[in-house]
């Protein structure tokens, strides 16, 4: 089954990518120990992820993610 590229949510993709990014950036400027990095980045993304999709900030009202 071929992916219907028009479905895709792309401002939720990109936001999700950047978030991503600097969660990286983050997360492994802390620390010289990769594993630690690592961690560091899953705690920053979900907390950004937390914020940002359940916190009513009113930021870019359209753009959320996709539950389904």
């Amino acid at each position: 089954m071929p992916i219907n590229w028009a479905e895709l949510p792309m401002q939720a993709i990109g936001l999700l990518a950047g978030l991503t990014f600097v969660a990286s950036l983050i997360g492994h400027s802390l620390t010289r120990n990769a594993f630690v990095g690592a961690i560091l980045t899953v705690i920053i993304f979900v907390a950004i992820y937390i914020a940002w999709d359940f916190y009513p900030h009113g930021y870019l009202p359209n753009v959320r993610f996709p539950t389904r």
